[in-house]
């Protein structure tokens, strides 16, 4: 009798582990059949400027809430709720690449931005929109922006910035894009905006 328990419970077991091994397959055939993009967007307007010598900031990582926090592209319906665009998805964490857009255009605005600590000037943001507005057909980029005193933890200045740019397709390439057209534009204005204050 044990013996046939034992059987029984091994095929059991074998059987749950084989299921649990199919879904992990499925689950990574999925995610391998997104389409990938990145916050990439035309700054030739900007060539020309130095890319360094002004102040050092410490560009700290974006703070953001789920699905923004995440790889997916966001979307808000007419109704307030937020989903995610099936098939898509941004090539690592949102606040990751936004964070890599921001130094980019501090950079470009003349200021000595990183990642790295060091600096006695922390930019601190927190990305509360990132979206496509499906029902007003725009890409819509919200993102709370403090300059913080690395030496006594105090805010210096602080700003709301709102960038809207126009998003009539809310699928893939097209929704990328305007997000990373909206991302460029802001980012240069946090750049403009900070450099103002050092």
């Amino acid at each position: 009798m044990k013996l046939k328990a034992s059987m029984a419970t091994r095929r059991k077991a074998a059987r749950m582990a084989a299921i649990a091994l199919l879904a992990l397959v499925v689950g990574a055939c999925a995610q391998a059949t997104r389409e990938t993009f990145d916050l990439t967007s035309d700054m030739a307007g900007l060539r020309g400027i130095a890319l360094r010598g002004g102040p050092p900031v410490f560009v700290s990582e974006p703070a953001a809430v789920a699905p923004t926090s995440s790889d997916r592209i966001v979307v808000r319906a007419a109704d307030d709720s937020v989903a995610v665009l099936p098939g898509v998805q941004w090539s690592e964490p949102l606040p990751l690449l936004f964070q890599r857009r921001l130094i980019e255009s501090l950079q470009r605005c003349g200021l000595s931005a990183s990642a790295g600590m060091g600096a006695q000037t922390r930019l601190q943001t927190d990305l509360r929109r990132f979206e496509i507005d499906i029902a007003r057909d725009l890409a819509v980029i919200e993102v709370s922006v403090e300059l913080i005193d690395v030496n006594n933890g105090r805010a210096r200045a602080a700003r709301i910035f709102i960038e809207e740019t126009p998003a009539p397709d809310h699928i893939g390439a097209q929704a990328a894009r305007a997000l990373s057209d909206a991302a460029a534009q802001v980012a240069l204005r946090i750049g403009q905006w900070t450099r103002a204050r050092l």
